[in-house]
């Protein structure tokens, strides 16, 4: 059980989970009914000034560049009609859900066993266990998954510098994440992307999604670096886990299905978008394990939980949440043009589309996050591509994302993951990951700007 807060931070503490009851309670209800959406935009802009130390640059700019829109919106009339605070609300709801559900799952004893035993692999197999756990765990924990896996892999360092297998393994995770993006209904791509684009359906995305993961993680294991070596004595460590080592994976990988399940089911029979789906399905697991482990003492109070995930999360919550914001402010004021601007020709919105990932890519080497490129870019093309060939650009954006997550070294999880395992990032990258990164983005380039081609000809 986590210690209380000193009386000298009691009153942040009892702030900090105000603010995030209060997200969290107008998101959720936003779903069924119309809610008050500047009171959750001015709780967002409190959360941030309470938490201020511990917001980085992109933060404090794309949050003082919302709040000077929404001081203009309100001004000028056009903020109602804009539609950008439902944005807002709905993401800092999600982003505050998520960040339960990962608390939740950081305090399994399920997860770390899984994760022993997947660090635990001897050299023949780990990469693969390595990327493939990374990437099952990302689901629940998002970029903890980095952080448990590398804190683990990092206590066998002396080991993999003897085996040279540090840069191996540091991109085995690196690509188990960035794998994660490119079709789960719980990440942020798919979140962010659906919401700017909701003429999408998610099932019309997922089995692209699904392939462009497993061809990526299929391409980085046979990228990596030097031979698989031949098996080792008979005291080693088995290549296989045991059947009690099994089991312990897949009660894991059955709580991701049981919880992906769920959101499923919500979209099909409860008639919600799969972004509502997944927010209220994140919700109810996150309350439901929380109940499950505080009742055994292994979780501490729900107004402990919700400080501390609105205290940890705060950067992301800002950065998402405004990012959100900022593209449906580009989506409409292109579109308030109503022909003004020249319309692009239907040749040109297969061209568009596939540069889309490379541009999310190189805004992330300038240390820009996908949140916002996506964003920016999802703004300005949602009303310029034809309807026929959106479901392209939400791919793009959305496989783009994944590939940009495990290529640039200003990412998160890149930079926790090269930050435990004592990896420069930016050396690892270019070395080691440039060519799987520019194949990618090549192969998922040309098949986005055929695929919508075919649509628009259709």
């Amino acid at each position: 059980m986590p210690d209380r807060p000193p009386p000298s931070g009691r009153s942040r503490f009892v702030l900090n989970a105000g603010l995030a009851l209060y997200l969290l309670g107008t998101g959720t209800a936003a779903i069924f009914a119309p809610v008050p959406e500047i009171p959750a935009v001015a709780a967002l802009m409190a959360l941030a000034l309470l938490n201020r130390q511990a917001l980085n640059r992109p933060a404090w700019i794309i949050g003082s560049l919302v709040v000077m829109l929404v001081t203009w919106g309100l001004v000028a009339g056009w903020l109602d009609e804009a539609g950008a605070l439902s944005r807002v609300t709905f993401l800092s709801a999600f982003l505050v859900a998520l960040g339960m559900l990962s608390r939740a799952a950081s305090r399994a004893p399920d997860i770390r066993s899984a994760a022993v035993v997947v660090a635990s692999r001897p050299r023949g197999a780990r990469y693969l266990f390595v990327s493939l756990g990374t990437h099952i765990f990302a689901i629940f924990l998002n970029f903890g998954a980095a952080s448990l896996m590398a804190t683990l892999l990092a206590q066998t360092r002396d080991k993999l510098e003897r085996q040279n297998a540090v840069e191996d393994v540091t991109l085995s995770m690196l690509r188990g994440f960035g794998a994660m993006p490119m079709w789960s209904p719980l990440a942020l791509s798919t979140i962010v992307t659906l919401s700017i684009l909701p003429e999408i359906n998610y099932f019309e995305v997922l089995p692209y999604g699904l392939a462009a993961a497993a061809l990526y993680l299929a391409a980085g294991y046979m990228a990596r670096k030097g031979p698989v070596p031949a098996s080792g004595p008979a005291t080693a460590t088995p290549v296989m886990p045991t059947r009690s080592e099994q089991l312990i994976l897949l009660r894991v990988v059955a709580r991701v299905a049981l919880l992906v399940a769920v959101a499923f089911a919500l979209n099909r029979f409860a008639d919600l978008s799969m972004p509502a789906s997944v927010l209220l399905a994140v919700l109810i697991f996150s309350l439901a394990w929380w109940m499950i482990q505080i009742t055994s003492g292994n979780a501490p109070g729900l107004h402990d939980e919700l400080a501390a995930t609105a205290s940890s999360g705060a950067n992301e919550i800002v950065i998402v949440s405004c990012a959100g914001f900022l593209g449906a402010v580009i989506a409409w004021f292109v579109s308030s043009f109503d022909g003004d601007l020249p319309v692009p020709p239907d040749a040109l919105a297969p061209v568009l589309i596939a540069l889309v990932p490379m541009g999310m890519v190189l805004g992330g080497v300038s240390a820009l996050n996908p949140i916002v490129s996506a964003s920016i870019l999802l703004g300005l093309l949602h009303p310029l591509v034809p309807e026929a060939a959106l479901l392209w650009l939400a791919l793009a954006a959305i496989i783009g994302w994944g590939i940009t997550a495990a290529s640039t070294p200003f990412t998160a999880n890149v930079l926790i993951t090269t930050r435990i395992m004592q990896v420069a990032p930016g050396p690892l990258l270019r070395r080691h990951n440039i060519r799987l990164t520019v194949l990618s983005l090549a192969v998922l380039g040309l098949f986005c700007a055929a695929g919508s081609y075919i649509s628009l000809q259709g």
